[in-house]
């Protein structure tokens, strides 16, 4: 009979502990899950950029229409928010001054600032030769950036751009 007893017991421990270990999994999923749908969703806005960018072998003039998406993060450690900035440039091409080479430009650029009410985000980025193969004879140029922003939604309002030389 005791046989049985420490049986039914450790049986009884056995269920006890694998119902504990599955709701300490299901709290830490559904936590998870909470936490990724407090997550905002980006605000964007297209921004119309020109600007020249000088140098050897030719100047480029570039022109398009340039994406600036932002979003705020919260901080639960610190409790102010952050805003995370992504510019994609891949909507502005260029033309070569003296050959009217066409020169692309790709890839967002992403940036996390301290929450304020407006930014001015300097920043390079490469363009080479549409259709080399890879990043071989990239360039670099450099844009900046200036907007508001709504310290409660994130949204961006009156954004301007421009693109000028790098000094790289």
């Amino acid at each position: 009979m005791n046989i049985h007893r420490a049986l039914l017991k450790s049986g009884v421990l056995a269920v006890s502990a694998a119902f504990a270990g599955g709701a300490l999994w299901w709290s830490e999923t559904t936590a998870q899950t909470a936490s990724a749908s407090v997550q905002r969703p980006w605000n964007t806005s297209l921004v119309s950029v020109s600007g020249t960018v000088t140098g050897s072998p030719e100047s480029v003039k570039f022109s398009g229409t340039a994406k600036v998406g932002t979003r705020l993060a919260p901080d639960p450690d610190f409790g102010s928010p952050s805003l995370v900035v992504s510019i994609d440039l891949s909507g502005i091409s260029g033309v070569g001054s003296s050959t009217g080479t066409k020169y692309v430009v790709s890839g967002p650029e992403i940036i996390q600032k301290r929450l304020a009410p407006s930014y001015t985000v300097d920043m390079t980025f490469p363009f080479y030769k549409n259709g080399t193969p890879g990043t071989s004879g990239a360039r670099s140029g450099a844009a900046t950036f200036s907007f508001s922003v709504d310290g409660t939604t994130g949204a961006v309002s009156s954004p301007q751009g421009i693109i000028v030389s790098s000094s790289l």
